[in-house]
């Protein structure tokens, strides 16, 4: 019998849903894919225990400003508030920035947020924010339009809408990211955007990099409702039975469900689950596993967590249930060859203790009791997840 998915929460529609909008201005699906509108799609997904998500951009479309489309329930029109035509979102020529925060504004978001409830939305991925975009060696690319994301959230709120923010969000204002939307995506699309497979074991390891600096901020976790967003897991995405994920070998594959659960993020496939392997799916359905990551807890590293200054990676957390957690990586990886082997040093003293019983948690056994120091010799890529149980002395 086919292993099945952990349960999700949402199902999102990527980009390209909408190619035009309504009478008033706001993003409108395409005919051609869904003839009978949007609604339908998220009650048939409602049956099944999900909520349906869709895309969108910052801003205000340009065809809908160039067209003066009415702003709902008013007798103003959207080019009255895009009088500076700003570019509005990291993708050049799609949206316009409003002026400022004003009434009128307000009431556009607002319409779209009704919108959107009444097609039975609860999530949106608002893509091209800023400060952020651009690219891993030329990033915030994309205009300041914090502004209007958050009068976004505030009209989505009204509706317990869950905002996404993307892509390549600037950690110095994660503290207003927190107030402004619930999830944040930290760094550039993990695809490889090869015409062969969809990722490397790489770019799994840079984001760990990423995670470092928004570590500094205690915003992160459900005490906030404010997330990290790794990027989408694509582990055993297989076609026409030949996996195409792009990873080197399965010490990578684990490392990568891994890091992403201990870090609580956003936790997105983007693969058809009816043909990943029951091998891997039984790692996205590992118990234990899933309660770290559905503590929602911001993990701390001990020591740089930056990949390139310490290859040697070892992140900690603690559950509201006392449970310590600590999560060794050899990152040694390159953009396309794998590094060596490296022993990994726990000190217990940065935990606060010095005796500790130790169990790896993705095979469920006790490995041991040990003083000061728990070591552990670490292929490149390679990784393990272990809990601490201080021991009184």
């Amino acid at each position: 019998m086919k292993v099945k998915l952990p349960s999700y929460e949402y199902i999102n529609i990527d980009s390209g849903w909408s190619n035009g909008c309504d009478e008033f201005g706001r993003w409108t699906y395409r005919e051609d894919l869904f003839p009978n509108g949007i609604l339908p799609v998220a009650q048939y997904l409602k049956k099944n225990g999900h909520k349906l998500g869709l895309y969108l951009l910052p801003g205000i479309r340009l065809d809908a400003v160039e067209e003066k489309k009415k702003i709902k329930g008013t007798q103003h029109t959207l080019d009255e508030i895009v009088t500076a035509r700003k570019e509005g979102c990291g993708f050049n020529g799609s949206t316009y920035m409003p002026d400022g925060p004003s009434a009128l504004v307000e009431a556009y978001y607002q319409s779209v947020a009704e919108l959107l409830h009444m097609w039975g939305v609860f999530y949106v991925k608002l893509d091209g924010v800023g400060p952020g975009g651009g690219s891993e060696y030329f990033p915030n690319q994309s205009p300041d339009n914090r502004s209007c994301t958050m009068i976004l959230h505030n009209a989505l709120r009204k509706y317990n809408i869950w905002l996404e923010v993307s892509w390549y969000i600037d950690s110095d204002y994660a503290d207003e990211w927190a107030q402004i939307s619930n999830g944040a995506r930290i760094y550039v699309d993990i695809e490889s955007y090869s015409t062969r497979t969809m990722t490397s074991s790489h770019r799994v390891m840079q984001r760990i990099s990423l995670c470092d600096k928004w570590a500094e901020y205690p915003v992160i976790g459900s005490d906030y409702g404010f997330y990290l967003d790794l990027d989408a897991v694509l582990v055993g995405m297989t076609v026409g039975n030949a996996c195409v994920d792009g990873l080197d070998n399965d010490d990578i594959r684990l490392t990568y469900i891994g890091f992403w659960a201990f870090t609580s993020s956003v936790f997105c496939i983007g693969s058809d689950p009816r043909c990943i392997p029951d091998h891997y799916l039984k790692w996205y359905n590992h118990e234990e596993i899933l309660e770290i990551h559905q503590s929602g807890i911001m993990p701390k590293p001990i020591g740089s967590g930056d990949v390139w200054q310490n290859r040697r990676q070892i992140w900690h957390k603690k559950l509201r249930d006392g449970r310590i957690y600590v999560c060794l990586i050899n990152a040694h990886t390159y953009p396309f060859m794998l590094g060596r082997s490296h022993q990994i040093t726990l000190r217990l003293s940065d935990l606060g203790c010095r005796r500790a019983e130790i169990r790896d948690v993705w095979n469920n056994n006790t490995i041991g009791s040990f003083d000061e120091n728990y070591t552990i010799l670490l292929r490149p890529g390679q990784s393990q997840i272990i809990q601490v149980i201080p021991l009184n002395i």
